[in-house]
């Protein structure tokens, strides 16, 4: 009876049906956002429920526990309740027992929907089995171990702030802890000790790690051990918390309580009213100080201020110099520092400190029952919440200080090169969105009466803002995200030019907003006091003018985002794919004349940041009958550009999907070009951060052919490979040929390789240089701009690209190949040194390939330092893009047992060979040729380079990598030849090529390799995997064929 009444109590709480309606919500969206397409049903079962429970339990526990444990104070009743014949230990079993209850309810809902979900493909018994194991050995004692810190908490301090920011801290702690541990569910993360995440395997309060772990082998025993461990830890805390009851006040006898108490004499006085007085300024500070103080002499804050210090400390001093596994910065900079705090624990830390303060300075009279007394008070609504928003201000300041003095001692500490602009600059930029979404929380408090509904809004605000919740609905914006900005860490390459000239529009169109809303809860709000707002009068119409306002920039930036980048989102991008197949599949097998040359006249302009094409384009039947029509595109990221072609007529466009159809008067003859002209302009988007394949800016521009330039036939990778996207979208699925069988029979191949020869002449600023592919012809300065022609030798892989940058080139000759290393401030030592290793590493590939395949054609290759663009490397035809910090700013750490820099030139140099030679033209059998066999090379250059110990170190890093990252992969293995997951072609193939050098030797490998290229290179058929792999069994002994197909061909 007693846990019945209990139980009716709590489901009389609109914060219990809260939960039960967010927590199924939010779990359909997270088995959405975690669905892997070709995954074992089982393993993603356990990976959804593992997820859930991680986000889950511990906030559900945190927010349902006050209410249930502090139910007396919260009603000022504990004193009479702690009168009667129940004692504490009966009642906290029977409010722990209520708890649980509740919480293993919601949490079991939400695994049924995640199960309903997996279930949707067919029914399957192992899924329902698994869903009541799970619930019994992992939800229901991860649920008991969560009710009793809560028990233990609310006993200990009866305090329900304290216990939020207990479970807070307990949330974020573990999730932390799990980044470290090489939990798939959180990105981002890695194993950073072998030795913790055994431990943490067997010590996870959770089991979750365990869990994960046995997608690769069983853990059954040591979750068994883990499930015991936590019961006797729970049953630890419950009797420890239940035992220190004896020590609360309300239980001590109050000794001599009648002999204290003295007689009062109330005097005679007499009352009159008093008129309201304007002290404007006076009553606004007084409140600016009751509130502040309110909020600093809560041992909270004082705890959370002194302790962010610390934290920002430790992340920058333990993670400023990190450039990359294996590699360290040499000289850190305040930029270093700046990127390991300021970006991702200042975000997610400010804005749970927001929610709280907001809280606390919004709630503090109701706590002290003095709401009801200050709302009768003449001080106009204005004066008490710009009060309570000045505080908020005041606090954000002080975190944005302790941020400074931690990450300035880190600096210190490290001994790094400091600049305390830098710092502040960046605090500032963070701290308006901060202060911005506290704000925001405080009117939310102010408006609404009930402090659940305020909680419950405030929550939906950080759902939105912290998860994909809205893009698996459906309704992808970055408008959803509440002072979201494209604001991204600077960098010593160019400072702070990625982001910063989108990050005002945004911040501008939030400020007006903000401001917008507090002037609606001035007008709104119910003065901390619950009383019924005013209504509506005519006066109030004035209000219209701020919102509309403010609707007119949200439409006006989003018409601007969308003009400077048509598909804004993904789901848009999956509708163009889905309606280009939809309406141009056919062209897929209709024959198509191929580019044949370029001639490029292209104008940079840096400074304002955009470029001008003019292009002509060879076009060459390379087929036996004659063309008719020919389908011309563009990518739907960019505007439709005038494309004519001579002897052709547009018959059909298409200004949706950027396309066009044209006609030849007279029919396209076998071996006849045509020309098509084209001009266009590109710009650089000031909406969206630089990035990508498209970059113009001062300190570095870059355009890559795809996706800018027109395109001409069908392209098959335009079309959406998920199946799910395909059914979705009407598609008619296609299975992705295997690379192992598609194309042993030779017809299937394509006949030829697509190869261009390029004329460019190119114009720039003063004092810069370009790049691209081909001999440079001339250079000469006309008016003030810098005229480059450059012309290719020999035909190229199409894919040409454009580089202009303000910095020389060193420059060395190696066996008639200028190699050139285009890098910021060559004078420092750092830098000067990593020139010298890529240049090194450019020349011992070179030698490597002249020696025992063949030998480089062109008679230039290029180096560029380039600004974070998506990756650490990137080889086009004839050029080598290397991103700054880890290519030129970085070194080997003490413990690295080969040099980072070297290997990852060798790695890029060779793609001028695998990649640009052969292993480009089969669409469906590019991975293995390209990325595997470049692995290959490392291992080659680098022992002949750095000795065997160097060669072996890089096995040993790779089979690290390999076996963190396969753990955790709950798809489908493939055979190293047919895979297209990048961890199995880089990783798995460094152990698989250096298990067969070490079984038949190099060898045998350059004989296969010498093989392929003298029957499929240009202008041959083109190779495929297979053809590498028939040509290997060729060099060896019968006997070793099967281990070629256990190592390539088996999983």
């Amino acid at each position: 009876m007693l846990l019945i009444n209990e139980l009716r109590y709590i489901t009389r709480q609109p914060l219990l049906w809260l939960c039960f309606l967010a927590a199924p919500l939010f779990a359909y969206t997270l088995s959405a956002g975690l669905a892997v397409e070709g995954s074992d049903a089982i393993n993603q079962l356990k990976l959804h429920l593992v997820a859930l429970q991680m986000m889950q339990l511990a906030l559900l526990t945190g927010a349902l526990a006050p209410t249930i444990f502090l139910r007396d104070q919260i009603h000022n009743m504990h004193e009479l309740v702690a009168a009667t014949p129940i004692t504490f230990r009966k009642r906290a079993w029977l409010r722990l027992s209520a708890l649980v209850m509740c919480v293993f309810a919601i949490a079991f809902i939400s695994m049924l929907v995640v199960v309903t979900q997996l279930l949707s493909n067919g029914f399957d018994w192992h899924i329902i089995n698994l869903l009541f194991v799970n619930s019994l050995f992992m939800l229901f004692p991860n649920v008991c171990l969560l009710s009793v810190i809560a028990l233990w908490f609310c006993q200990k301090f009866s305090s329900a702030l304290v216990n939020y920011v207990i479970f807070a801290v307990l949330w974020i702690g573990y999730l932390l802890l799990a980044s470290v541990t090489g939990n798939p569910i959180l990105a981002g993360s890695s194993i950073i000790s072998e030795t913790s995440y055994q431990l943490f395997i067997w010590l996870d309060p959770f089991a979750y790690t365990a869990i994960i772990a046995s997608f690769s082998e069983p853990q059954g025993w040591i979750v068994a051990f883990n499930r015991v461990l936590i019961l006797l830890l729970t049953s630890l805390i419950y009797f420890s918390a239940v035992a220190s009851n004896q020590s609360n006040s309300f239980n001590k006898p109050v000794k001599n309580a009648v002999s204290k108490l003295q007689p009062v004499t109330v005097a005679n006085a007499s009352y009159r009213p008093a008129a309201a007085q304007s002290h404007g300024l006076a009553i606004f500070i007084t409140f600016y100080k009751v509130a502040l103080f309110n909020v600093l002499k809560h041992p909270i804050t004082w705890i959370v201020l002194l302790a962010w210090p610390v934290m920002v400390f430790n992340s920058v001093a333990s993670s400023a110099a990190y450039a990359e596994p294996l590699s360290v910065i040499n000289a850190t900079t305040s930029i270093d520092a700046i990127s390991h705090y300021a970006f991702d624990m200042q975000i997610l830390f400010g804005c749970l400190l927001m929610v709280l303060w907001s809280w606390q300075i919004s709630c503090y009279a109701r706590r002290f029952n003095m709401a009801e007394l200050i709302a009768a008070t003449p001080i106009k609504t204005a004066t008490i919440l710009y009060s309570q928003l000045l505080v908020l201000a005041t606090l954000v300041i002080t975190f944005s200080i302790m941020s400074f003095v931690g990450a300035s001692l880190a600096q210190w500490f490290i001994d790094s090169q400091y600049d305390a602009y830098d710092h502040v600059y960046v605090l500032c930029l963070s701290s308006l969105p901060l202060m911005l979404i506290g704000w925001v929380t405080v009117c939310v408090f102010n408006i609404f009466r009930s402090t659940l509904v305020a909680g419950a809004i405030v929550f939906v605000m950080l759902l939105l803002k912290f998860t994909p919740v809205m893009t698996y609905l459906g309704l992808t914006h970055t408008f959803w995200s509440l002072a979201w900005t494209p604001l991204q860490p600077p960098s010593e390459f160019w400072g702070y030019r990625a982001s910063i000239s989108s990050y005002w529009p945004y911040m501008q169109m939030w400020l007006l907003a903000g401001i917008s809303f507090i002037l609606l809860t001035c007008v709104f709000s119910h003065r901390g006091a619950g009383f019924d707002r005013r209504a509506v009068v005519r006066k109030d119409a004035w209000l219209i003018m701020p919102v509309l306002l403010c609707v007119g920039l949200f439409v006006q930036l989003h018409l601007h985002l969308v003009d400077e980048k048509p598909l804004t989102n993904s789901h848009k991008r999956e509708a163009f794919k889905a309606n280009y197949e939809k309406n141009f599949v056919d062209w897929q097998h209709k024959l198509q004349p191929q580019v044949s040359h370029i001639d490029a006249k292209i104008d940079f302009y840096p400074q304002q940041q955009f470029v001008k094409f003019d292009l002509t384009y060879t076009l060459k039947n390379r087929h036996p009958t004659a063309i008719k029509q020919i389908l011309v595109g563009r990518a739907g990221f960019y505007k439709w550009t005038n494309v004519k072609i001579a002897g052709a007529t547009q018959i059909a466009f298409y200004p949706d999907l950027n396309q066009a159809v044209y006609e030849f008067d007279i029919a396209l003859k076998p071996h006849e070009t045509r020309q098509l002209t084209t001009k266009f302009d590109i710009h650089q988007t000031t909406l969206w951060p630089a990035s990508g394949h498209q970059i113009i800016t001062p300190e570095f521009s870059y355009i890559r052919a795809v996706p800018a330039l027109p395109t001409i036939g069908y392209q098959v990778n335009y079309e959406l490979t998920d199946t799910q996207l395909r059914a979705q979208y009407g598609l008619q699925q296609k299975a992705r040929p295997l690379a192992s069988t598609l194309f042993n029979k030779q017809q299937k191949r394509p006949k030829h390789y697509d190869r261009i020869t390029m004329s460019s002449k190119i114009s720039t600023a003063a004092g810069y240089h370009v790049v691209t592919q081909g001999k440079q012809i001339t250079h000469q300065r006309e008016q003030g701009r810098e005229i480059f022609e450059f012309k290719t030798l020999t035909e190229i892989n199409n894919l040409p690209a454009w580089l202009s940058v303000p910095f020389t080139a060193a420059t060395k000759k190696h066996d008639g190949v200028t190699l050139q290393v285009f890098a910021k401030k060559q004078q420092l030592i750092e830098r000067s040194d990593a020139i010298a290793v890529n240049f090194q590493a450019m020349m011992d590939t070179l030698d490597w390939f002249k020696n025992n395949i063949v030998a480089y054609k062109p008679k230039q290759l290029s180096i560029i330092a380039a600004p974070p663009f998506g990756g650490t490397g990137y080889a086009l035809p004839q050029i080598i893009l290397v991103e700054d910090t880890v290519g030129f700013r970085a070194r080997p750490s003490d413990d690295a047992g080969f040099d980072q820099r070297y290997r990852r030139v060798v790695h890029e140099t060779a793609h001028q060979w695998f990649g640009h030679e052969i292993g480009n033209s089969v669409s469906a059998d590019s991975a293995f040729l390209i990325e595997s066999m470049a692995k290959y090379i490392e291992l080659v250059v680098i022992e002949r380079h750095d000795g065997k110990a160097a060669m072996n170190a890089l096995v040993d890093y790779e089979t690290k990598r390999y076996e963190q990252v396969s753990r955790m992969d709950i798809t489908e293995k493939m055979a190293l030849i047919d895979s297209t997951k990048s961890y199995e072609q880089y990783s798995k193939a460094t152990i698989v090529f250096a298990k067969l050098r070490k079984k038949i030797g190099d060898e045998a490998i350059i004989k296969a390799l010498n093989l392929v290229w003298e029957n499929h290179s240009h202008p041959n058929m083109p190779a495929t995997s297979m053809d590498f792999i028939f040509a290997l069994k060729e060099q060896v002994n019968p006997q070793l064929s099967s281990l070629i197909d256990k190592l390539f061909l088996e999983i």
